[in-house]
């Protein structure tokens, strides 16, 4: 029986990086997906619903917008990261997350993984460039991130991440927000990975059952 892993693009690095001697299957899927949670609900229950020789299949997704609700299991245990999305697996547990939360509200999160997909910021400029202008795009962009006061890149650690820091720098500049960087950390993906998949960081949904909302709601006093 083989272990299966599907998993949002943004946390492709630090997945395969833990994942080594493994035997898995790996499905990612774009990060731009999230633009549209309802069709990356149909998106995700359309591939479990095709597993087949699966004893246990992991989401590397947190509930994303409600993307994750009311997913079914198949003929396998269904364990998903009991989080509203993927920015406590990056920091290493919801604790270090809520910490630089407090710190900061107006906190852009950036990682490898977001700095290099399609739904990047940066993607999103160029788009938005091509279709109104350079002078629209930037205001579009200010509307967009008004709220916003500083860019946070995570570094978890992976090789060669100097590019992807100099990507959310760029973001930084473009968005006109400060720019700093804090240490992230493996220790979910590892825990996501490998387990064990315990009742305070992870939802274990049994064979046929339902991924419910309100699984995530009280997280923060679980963690």
């Amino acid at each position: 029986m083989t272990l299966k892993i599907i998993a949002c693009e943004v946390m492709k690095e630090e997945l395969l990086a833990v994942s080594a001697g493994r035997n898995i299957q790996f499905e990612f899927l774009p990060q731009i997906r999230h633009n549209h949670p309802e069709k990356l609900r149909l998106e995700l229950q359309s591939i479990l619903d095709s597993l087949v020789g699966c004893s246990h299949v992991i989401l590397g997704y947190g509930l994303c917008g409600g993307a994750a609700n009311k997913l079914r299991a198949g003929d396998f245990t269904l364990t998903i990261p009991r989080v509203h999305e993927c920015t406590p697996l990056l920091l290493g547990s919801q604790a270090n997350y809520e910490k630089h939360h407090l710190e900061e509200l107006g906190t852009l999160y950036m990682s490898c993984g977001w700095t290099n997909s399609e739904g990047s910021i940066i993607g999103e400029y160029h788009r938005t460039y091509e279709k109104y202008g350079e002078k629209m795009a930037a205001k579009i962009l200010d509307l967009m991130y008004s709220n916003y006061k500083r860019v946070l890149f995570i570094r978890t650690g992976i090789n060669n991440d100097e590019i992807y820091l100099q990507r959310s720098r760029e973001i930084g500049r473009l968005l006109k927000l400060d720019h700093e960087i804090t240490k992230g950390s493996l220790t979910y993906f590892k825990k996501l990975v490998h387990g064990p998949w315990l009742e305070d960081e992870f939802i274990n949904v049994p064979p046929h059952g339902l991924i419910d909302e309100s699984s995530f709601r009280n997280q923060h006093q679980k963690i």
